[in-house]
């Protein structure tokens, strides 16, 4: 079982211990969002993000299919798609439609805690999951993390603190995600990514996730270490960001 938590987040992973699996034959080859990120050159590796609501307040529901297609066209390195039903407003039918339409690494974004969620992110084409180390005991990280990379996918092993890092450094991830978003407040905090970014050696992939706003933001995260940059709130607002950011 996860760990015990409270409020939305102990909500939200009972629901993803019930969701059932999507069984169906992947249709699509799988794009490594590690090289897309190492042949980023001359431009912000950018993942954009599609999101319809969040908890913190977000509310747009722009059309899925010219939003991503239109990211892709603008340089975007890969999309994350929510998957979370309530509190997020996703589903398992925007991930499919997206891997259909873009020739880019697709993140599977939902609070991953069974195999099974892996199983229904591979067979709908995602090339990415993200495991959440604030709501998984180490055992089931490594385990769910092993379990993605034997299908071939890749994994963003999610920190937001020191203890989160902790963890994570003690394993061979290749990708680490530094959540500027406190997962229990929901309050955003940019000056503790780079903080964190500073930590990570600098083998590991680093992406700085939330909260980011401006390309003078990103030149800080750049500085500090991150190597990729995953924007949901401020391109779902102002798809047209997208060329300032990059």
């Amino acid at each position: 079982m996860p760990r015990f938590l409270d409020g939305w987040l102990s909500d939200v992973v009972k629901n993803s211990l019930n969701r059932a699996r999507v069984n169906k034959p992947r249709e699509r080859p799988i794009y490594l969002l590690s090289k897309f990120i190492k042949s980023s050159v001359n431009k912000n590796a950018i993942i954009a993000e599609y999101k319809k609501k969040s908890p913190s307040g977000l509310n747009e529901n722009r059309n899925l299919v010219e939003y991503v297609k239109f990211m892709e066209e603008s340089g975007a390195i890969g999309i994350s798609v929510l998957t979370e039903e309530k509190y997020f407003g996703g589903s398992y039918n925007d991930l499919e439609t997206v891997t259909k339409i873009v020739k880019l690494p697709v993140l599977m974004k939902d609070f991953i805690v069974t195999e099974k969620q892996i199983d229904t992110a591979f067979n709908l084409g995602a090339d990415v999951i993200l495991l959440i180390v604030k709501i998984l005991t180490e055992r089931e990280l490594v385990n769910l993390y092993e379990y993605a990379k034997s299908l071939g996918l890749e994994a963003i092993v999610e920190i937001t603190d020191e203890n989160d890092l902790k963890i994570a450094l003690r394993h061979n991830f290749n990708i680490i995600g530094v959540n500027a978003r406190n997962l229990i407040s929901l309050e955003v905090d940019i000056q503790k990514v780079k903080k964190l970014l500073e930590l990570i050696p600098k083998n590991i992939i680093k992406i700085a996730e939330s909260g980011i706003k401006s390309r003078e933001e990103i030149i800080e995260l750049k500085k500090a270490g991150a190597d990729a940059f995953l924007i949901g709130t401020t391109l779902m607002k102002d798809p047209n960001k997208i060329k300032e950011l990059i």
